[in-house]
């Protein structure tokens, strides 16, 4: 994994992920050539919204037609027209994760939709990207494939630093292959079990989260599925 963002914040972040190979946003070239050799990339959380952030941002996706996921100062940005999600769309695989807040930011002509659903797939549609919408219950929609419901989620979820937590997850999952909408359900589907098997109550904490997933990935059931994660069954699909 490698971990773009300000020189000045370097030693907090080795501090926190000593395994992460740091590359400091002022490098240009590093930034290019990091964002060229990913796997996937996870855009937005820290970012900021300022000129050198969309620098940033342009340089990171005009490197490669990989998988992005953009959350965050990212999706604030594309609300300021810094970036076209629908130009991006169609370059290459584009999850995002907005909570309704976000979503109404980017598109507020589509705020009249008659329901969360009807928002995140109106806009999935527009732009060509999947919508991975938080809320109560989270939403993931693509313009091919069918519209997932998550109910392993819980209120204990709903705090600081969960948002950036699932990104990783979801982005990870994209790295290894999976589509986005099917990394951003099964991302979902592992924090929130993850969380449930924590049973931390208002005190959770992201990372009391991100280190019980290895725990779910372990656990095994008899249900089949062709997804590549066998044990994950959605919570419910809709067609309307």
């Amino acid at each position: 994994m490698q971990c773009c963002t300000c020189a000045a914040d370097r030693d907090l972040v080795q501090a926190a992920i000593p395994e992460a190979i740091f590359i400091p946003a002022e490098d240009r070239e590093a930034l290019q050539e990091a964002a060229a050799q990913a796997d996937a990339l996870v855009v937005g959380p820290g970012l900021g919204t300022g000129l050198e952030s969309e620098i940033m941002l342009a340089e990171a996706l005009g490197q490669g037609s990989q998988p992005v996921l953009l959350d965050a100062d990212a999706l604030n940005l594309a609300a300021q027209g810094s970036i076209s999600l629908s130009q991006i769309g169609s370059m290459r695989p584009v999850l995002i994760t907005p909570h309704y807040g976000e979503m109404t930011r980017l598109a507020p002509e589509l705020v009249s939709a008659d329901s969360r659903l009807d928002l995140a797939r109106a806009f999935a549609s527009e732009c060509s990207i999947s919508v991975l919408l938080k809320g109560a219950p989270s939403i993931v929609t693509s313009p091919a494939q069918p519209i997932l419901f998550d109910t392993q989620g819980s209120s204990d979820l709903a705090v600081a630093g969960m948002g950036d937590m699932l990104s990783g997850v979801c982005g990870a999952l994209m790295a290894q292959g999976l589509e986005p909408t099917v990394a951003g359900a099964v991302g979902l589907y592992l924090s929130g079990r993850a969380a449930r098997i924590c049973e931390r109550g208002a005190g959770l904490m992201p990372s009391d989260v991100s280190e019980r997933i290895p725990d779910v990935l372990k656990e095994k059931t008899d249900l089949r599925s062709n997804l590549p994660f066998p044990f994950v069954v959605f919570d419910a699909e809709a067609d309307q």
